[in-house]
């Protein structure tokens, strides 16, 4: 006969458990925050095994019923193994934009973190336990007495939990405070706490009707009383960093197409974060990052919004994840493997398509337009997809999504590739803008990423770190702006004190303000002349 166990002993083994096999992000972390190794220090990393496995303990506790207890724990331990493997291969860190990216990630994306190394890693540290859980027999006894016991098993966490805090709150206060990254790295509460909030703002946001901002959007006089149509096209980059941009300093020439050009490259602007899903609506919003929160972003119009209302036709043209309900209300669609299998692989297509999308969007149009165009870009792992073979300048490159199979040098060969690749791209949009203003159609180009990659610096790899610990490489993004010879006259623009205003300070916070100003759309009370980069160089 199969011998029991009763169900606290079964959440505090878990407990255990997960502190020690499926938080080692977090310990090296804790170590690296604690590097004299003092007797003292050696105490209190010793308190956090005890202060965790309390933690973990009263935790699951709360859900430690008979039919209850099993199904959760095999979630937990499936869900944990999974942020283990991507904590630990690719120093991640878990937040709420973290989550919210994982979750409108699409399949093409999701497919390339599922490699090899990740399904073992799934099946020893998650399928295994899960089944081990799931064979387990709990005793079964009265409600009464489960209550009592799961109430006693939480009153002696709670005491450790003092215990610890007792001796060592100095400790953790000076830890956790001057680093306050690695409570992200806490597995599982932080992508338990992550999801909850997530859950709870949509859950808030269900009902809730978009607040409008275009009530009073308008044509301003300069759009209005000139006879010429106008054509602006604004790319939104994927994971391109500044930092490997040759036109940022870069000592690889990754921007020989761009540098023919007269486009003007801003080289000292910032994001809005670290994630497609926050960057992106944060980009289009009337909010300023200090001032944004995804309730904002979600639950106002956009500036694509205010330039439909006041007449300019705004077109979005995806190549990659969607626009994460920037573009819901104007005309939006995704590039098709159908029209050019010749630039598709596996359904996934290269940017040039975009520029094929773009002239049919133009073509079939004589009024003001708006295009807004969303590469696939830079997006990793697997950055060797990105680009055609005919653009691997940089060799070896890194063949596989798994990065940790591949040297520093393969890995920023390709993703090197991928920069030169989208120099390629944006040149092209660039010439065939200047083709048709021949015709008298006053065309600009915008072109800024939605955030940075970090290629193993600070052992990161990837994106999506908290903000306020982000390194660079996440945070600090290229900027590219074209104007046709007939754009720059009839919006007045000099472009000497463009070419000067380069050298500021920029960051996603202007781009709402700046395509009102490119597309002439008047906003009373919400736009704002000091953010639109356009004014500071107009001639009366």
């Amino acid at each position: 006969m199969q011998r029991t166990i009763p169900t606290y002993l079964l959440v505090l083994l878990f407990s255990i458990l997960l502190m020690l096999t499926y938080n080692n992000g977090l310990w090296t972390g804790i170590v690296d925050a604690n590097q004299l190794i003092t007797k003292h220090n050696l105490l209190f990393l010793s308190s956090c095994a005890f202060f965790l496995t309390a933690l973990f303990n009263i935790l699951f506790s709360l859900v430690s019923f008979r039919f209850v207890l099993k199904p959760v724990l095999i979630f937990i331990v499936i869900a944990s193994a999974a942020a283990s493997f991507f904590i630990d291969s690719y120093g991640v860190h878990i937040d709420s934009s973290m989550m919210q990216n994982v979750l409108e990630t699409d399949s093409s994306e999701a497919h390339e973190l599922f490699n090899s190394d990740f399904i073992i890693h799934m099946l020893l540290w998650g399928l295994i336990p899960a089944f081990l859980i799931a064979k387990v027999r709990l005793a079964h006894i009265s409600w009464s007495k489960q209550l009592m016991q799961s109430a006693f098993s939480i009153t002696m966490s709670i005491l450790v939990i003092g215990l610890v805090a007792a001796f060592f709150y100095q400790d953790y206060a000076s830890t956790f405070r001057n680093h306050r990254d690695l409570r992200y790295l806490i597995n599982p509460t932080s992508y338990i706490y992550a999801v909850t909030k997530i859950a709870r703002e949509q859950f808030a946001e269900a009902d809730k009707p978009i607040i409008p901002i275009s009530q009073n959007a308008a044509l301003g006089t300069l759009a209005s009383d000139k006879s010429k149509r106008s054509v602006t096209v604004m790319v939104v980059g994927e994971t391109a960093r500044a930092e490997s941009f040759h036109l940022n300093g870069y000592s690889r020439e990754t921007t020989p197409e761009l540098e023919k050009t007269n486009s003007l490259y801003f080289s000292d602007v910032s994001s809005c974060g670290t994630a497609t899903a926050a960057s992106v609506p944060c980009m289009f919003s009337k909010y300023a990052r200090d001032d944004y929160d995804n309730e904002k972003g979600h639950g106002y119009e956009s500036v694509l919004d205010a330039i439909s209302k006041a007449g300019v036709e705004v077109s979005w043209i995806d190549n990659n994840s969607g626009c994460k309900g920037t573009c819901d209300r104007v005309e939006h669609s995704k590039v098709s493997a159908e029209r050019r299998p010749d630039l598709c692989v596996d359904d996934e297509c290269y940017d040039e398509l975009l520029l094929e999308n773009l002239k049919q969007k133009i073509a079939s149009s004589d009024g003001n337009q708006l295009i807004v165009l969303h590469q696939k870009g830079s997006h990793g792992p697997a950055y060797f997809k990105r680009v055609p073979t005919a653009f691997e300048k940089f060799t070896p490159v890194c063949e596989t999504a798994e990065l940790q199979k591949c040297s520093q040098e393969e890995i920023t060969n390709a993703y090197d590739n991928t920069i030169l690749y989208t120099d390629y791209v944006l040149a092209n949009i660039i010439h065939y803008l200047d083709s048709i203003s021949e015709q008298g159609v006053d065309t600009a180009m915008l072109y800024v990423s939605d955030h940075g990659e970090s290629l193993g610096e600070h052992n990161m790899y990837l994106h999506g770190t908290p903000y306020f610990v982000a390194p660079s490489q996440q945070t600090h993004v290229p900027m590219v702006m074209w104007l046709s010879t007939g754009f720059q006259a009839d919006h007045h623009q000099n472009m000497s004190c463009l070419k000067q205003a380069t050298k500021a300070p920029f960051s996603h916070d202007n781009i709402f303000h700046s395509l009102l100003g490119m597309t002439n759309v008047q906003l009373p009370g919400i736009y704002d002349a000091s953010l639109d980069m356009m004014t500071q160089c107009q001639q009366s």
